[in-house]
């Protein structure tokens, strides 16, 4: 039997029982899927713990749901490698897709990016957090990436935790064994018609280190998912 996961605005802790209010899941769990009382569910609230419990009682105003077991994440999934990923802003339906592939795979942290040729420099933050949320649901993810306001590349660069991997088209090809030996990953993925002189005149003030795929032009969703497929699923 399917368990539905759905995971809550709030921190779920390590109760004995959860009261659910938010309108949107209510009528999801309630009139989508038809919830009476009797349903296994897992709930999630982005940290990595899974509160798996039994719905009790359902109303229009509330659900609660009865523990059964909290699992906690594994000592393999804390140590995978953690990838940030900076995604120069798309058409809207392309990075949506972004958003929601991104979050299937397993990236840690999303900044959307505003650089030269950056087409947009609004998110509708959301509809971003709900595709979001529902990928990570449908992928049976146990936590949830962070998902960042858009911001100026000079502001992503320096909100780069560790040396910055830029994707160059005239780059050397990415050394996956050396990145796989580091435990987090921060790389910036230009937008349609590829990184400005503006864009790379700020790179050329940080320690940057440029990396391709080859000779092959992507599209600036694919390579988002292209090399956040390689590093976490490679």
């Amino acid at each position: 039997m399917k368990i539905h996961r759905f995971f809550l605005k709030n921190k779920i802790g390590e109760q004995d029982k959860v009261r659910i209010t938010d309108q949107d899941l209510i009528h999801q769990m309630r009139s989508v899927l038809r919830f009476e009382g009797g349903e296994e569910v897992a709930l999630l609230d982005g940290s990595g713990i899974e509160f798996l419990g039994t719905v009790e009682k359902v109303s229009k105003k509330e659900i609660f749901v009865r523990r059964n077991e909290i699992k906690k994440p594994s000592k393999s999934e804390t140590e995978k490698i953690e990838v940030h990923l900076f995604a120069s802003i798309t058409k809207k339906d392309k990075f949506e897709w972004v958003l929601q592939k991104a979050t299937e795979i397993g990236v840690a942290r999303i900044t959307p990016v505003i650089s030269e040729r950056t087409e947009k420099n609004k998110l509708n933050m959301d509809r971003a957090d709900k595709i979001v949320r529902e990928a990570a649901e449908q992928s049976a993810r146990v936590d949830l990436p962070f998902l960042d306001e858009p911001v100026k590349l000079s502001i992503a660069l320096n909100v780069a935790d560790v040396t910055p991997i830029i994707l160059d088209i005239n780059a050397p090809k990415i050394d996956l064994q050396k990145i796989h030996q580091t435990k987090k990953v921060c790389v910036f993925v230009g937008p349609e018609g590829g990184w400005g002189q503006r864009d790379r005149e700020l790179f050329d003030k940080r320690k940057v280190e440029y990396v391709s795929f080859g000779k092959n032009v992507l599209r600036a969703e694919t390579a988002s998912i292209a090399i956040a497929s390689v590093l976490l699923l490679g």
